[in-house]
């Protein structure tokens, strides 16, 4: 049976799966023909766990053993503020578990939370399989932009969970814009609005062609649109408080209706002026006499609720604009992502704020997913290229005609895929020409050793340690990203990979011994272009509603490239071209590059409790750092580099993430053994860590310990439970 892969929105709220077939995205409906699936799981008397609508409905009936939101808790501290607060607000039961982790309890067991993220994504995996008839194993899987690494590993943890290999991690920010500037061939800086569920995020991005390029991002990981739920909720709490004299936000049970409740008014009130709720034994009395609310509002009042978060957003949207220096006015387009972009005032104020109508031809609950099948379709079309026989690029062609697969008078208005190779190659050229200085170790003298009991490593001066590239020093990053090669009509394509390859008459020369290799987990070679049949006579892409799914726009028939003129009518057969003759029916397919940034700075402690800072906030990615450390104690082969994100000069201040044991190294007097550390950021935004002993040139071994994640054992032992467990 076929293998599928899928795009993944993994929502606060709502879940969406989405898929590429026939050159057209889709945004997969469940049984009952309902797209969005609600991420919430309840563990039924039973032993069946209910996920989606089934599990949604008894939230009024049984709150105690009903998961919901989890999302905003995953990959936090017990100690965190957000999961003090959350434990005050939500109905079920939340306990301590190893490494700092919460646990969620549901009759008796505990959970972690990606465990039950995992019950969402596998039931999802459900839904993609039955709407296919394919096995779906593989996917890219959304987050959102201000997710920490602890978050992203935890979702990655979840994918794994549930049976699905996750190619990727991407924003959700992202994915959206891939969404909407798919295809484009004009220069363009669009900023993205993303008020979800629980979640809140801006990012402003320049396209430029197939170039989708983010300037800065931010976001606020415990704003969304359950806070506004919650607020309803306190007001129709007092109004049941004074005309019962009873409070039900003392009753879990009792308080959970009314958030249920409470979301029910929010989404009538973004259609309609006044919106009513009628609730029936909402807590019982004296003698068992049951309490009623009727409650009713009205838009206004739904607004003044929502006002003080929806200033939130702005400061938010301000602090992007900061990192990026740009002004308000430098976005031609805005984008409205998250379903609490439904709300009147939100559409107003964004307007207000950025000075032009916002855009939501596609569905704000949809358009993540769409990006993410995209995505994984791009893929899929990469590892499915490198199975396949080389084919000459797009510049061995003698008179490098302009792609075909664009007008020739807007060949100059956006970068082609040849033209990113070309600049690559050069920037390989001139630095094969000027290859760096190995670093020295530094002298023992240099650094102080750490004033404490734990072996861990002290970080040498400036003039020791390998110094940041400075502000526009960095290399290209076309030259330094993966980039995938977009998709076509994946049937037809694997009907022209069948056919016999061509056999090309030149040959791209190998890399000699003395060109620098960039010592990186995942190799960034482009793939040359490769030749995709379309289908015939495929129309270009329909204006889009915000209930249609995308279609990635055809590509207009290409031109043949013209032919040498002859001497003598009437000619001889003319010989075998140098590259394989290009059809109209075979135009040559063009790559998204993606060059997202990290969120959020990367920071190791150094003595006295302070951050020296590895990678910046707003660095592009894939992006790698060094450090050079010295041992702090005599004999010592095992040491320690505690490791955290955020912006605040003290350790302590930020997010901690976990530590980098190094062990392996050589026994020496203190401060003799330094080891450069380097640390890597891939395109899914997730840390990796190696490190080098620079007296000895040897590996040393380097594990990266981040807190709450599970490890391998754990994770099989959850992938074991969820076998035995029968989803409804």
């Amino acid at each position: 049976m076929a293998m599928a892969v899928v795009g993944i929105d993994l929502g606060t709220t709502n879940t969406v799966v989405a898929c590429v077939r026939s050159g057209r995205v889709n945004v997969l409906p469940d049984e009952q023909g309902r797209r969005l699936l609600p991420s919430v799981v309840s563990f039924h008397p039973n032993g069946d766990v209910l996920v989606g609508h089934g599990a949604k409905e008894r939230r009024v009936v049984d709150a105690k053993n009903t998961i919901a939101s989890v999302k905003r808790l995953i990959g936090r501290a017990w100690d965190s503020e957000e999961l003090r607060r959350a434990r005050q607000r939500f109905a079920f039961e939340l306990k301590e578990g190893p490494g700092q982790g919460p646990l969620v309890m549901a009759r008796g067991q505990e959970y972690t939370l990606p465990e039950i993220s995992a019950f969402v994504l596998r039931r999802a995996k459900q839904i993609a399989e039955k709407a296919l008839g394919e096995v779906v194993d593989r996917a890219v899987i959304t987050v959102p932009a201000s997710f920490n690494e602890l978050q992203r590993a935890a979702t990655k943890v979840a994918g794994r969970v549930a049976g699905l290999d996750v190619l990727r991690i991407i924003n959700e920010p992202t994915a959206a814009a891939l969404a909407y500037g798919l295809g484009r061939t004009t220069k363009e800086r669009i900023a993205i609005y993303d008020f979800g569920g629980g979640t809140f995020d801006s990012t402003l991005l320049d396209l430029s062609g197939n170039v989708f390029e983010v300037l800065a991002t931010a976001g606020d990981t415990f704003l969304g649109g359950d806070d506004l739920d919650m607020a309803i909720a306190e007001r129709m709490s007092e109004a049941f408080l004074h005309a019962h004299r009873y409070d039900p936000r003392s009753d879990p049970q009792a308080f959970e209706r009314l958030r249920v409740a409470g979301e029910v008014l929010k989404i009538e009130l973004s259609s309609q002026e006044r919106a009513h709720a009628k609730l029936r034994e909402v807590a019982f009395g004296v003698g068992g006499a049951h309490l009623d609310l009727d409650f009713g509002m009205t838009r206004d009042e739904l607004e003044m609720l929502a006002a003080p978060l929806v200033e939130r957003t702005f400061a938010v949207c301000q602090e992007a604009l900061s990192v990026a220096r740009l002004p308000v006015s430098a976005f031609d387009k805005i984008i409205l992502v998250g379903g609490s972009t439904r709300i009147p005032l939100v559409r107003r104020r964004v307007e207000q704020f950025f000075g032009a109508t916002p855009l939501d031809r596609v569905n704000p609950e949809e358009v993540v997913a769409i990006g993410a099948a995209i995505q994984a379709a791009a893929l899929t079309e990469v590892a499915r290229r490198r199975s396949l026989p080389p084919v000459p690029s797009r510049s061995s062609y003698p008179s490098n005609p302009p792609p075909l697969d664009e007008p020739e008078d807007t060949v100059t208005k956006s970068t082609t895929l040849a033209e990113l190779v070309a600049e690559q190659e050069r920037a390989r050229a001139l630095q094969a020409s000027h290859p760096a200085e190995p670093m020295r170790p530094p002298a023992r003298s240099v650094p102080p050793p750490l004033p404490t009991t734990t072996k861990r490593m002290s970080v040498p001066d400036a003039a020791n340690t390998q110094p940041m590239p400075a502000r526009g020093s960095e290399p290209d990053p076309a030259a330094t990203i993966p980039r995938p090669l977009m998709f076509a009509d994946v049937q037809k394509a694997e009907r022209e990979a069948a056919r016999p390859p061509p056999v090309p008459t030149t040959t791209q020369p190998m890399r000699t011994a003395t060109q620098p290799m960039r010592p990186v987990p995942v190799p960034h070679e482009p793939m040359p272009p490769l030749p995709i049949v379309p289908l015939p006579g495929q129309p270009a892409m329909p204006p889009l509603t915000p209930s249609a799914a995308f279609v990635p726009p055809a590509a207009p028939q290409p031109v043949a490239p013209p032919q040498p003129p002859q001497a003598l009518p009437p000619p001889p057969p003319p010989p075998p071209p140098v590259a394989p003759a290009r059809t109209p029916t075979a135009p040559p397919m063009r790559a998204p590059l993606l060059v997202d940034v990290t969120p959020l700075a990367l920071v190791v402690e150094t003595v006295g409790g302070w951050c020296d800072v590895i990678v910046q906030r707003n660095s592009k990615i894939p992006c790698e750092r060094t450090r050079a450390f010295c041992t702090s104690s005599d004999m010592q082969t095992v040491v320690l580099v505690r490791v955290a994100q955020g912006g605040d000069p003290t350790f302590a201040q930020n997010t901690y993430l976990g530590e980098v044991e190094l062990s392996g190294l050589r026994a020496a007097p203190r401060g003799e053994v330094t080891i450069q550390v380097r640390f890597e950021v891939d395109a899914s935004g997730t840390l990796a860590v190696a490190a080098t002993d620079l007296g000895t040139g040897r590996e040393a071994r380097a594990t990266l310990q981040l807190v709450g994640i599970a490890g391998a054992q754990s994770v099989a032992a959850m992938q074991a439970r969820q076998a035995t467990v029968r989803l409804n």
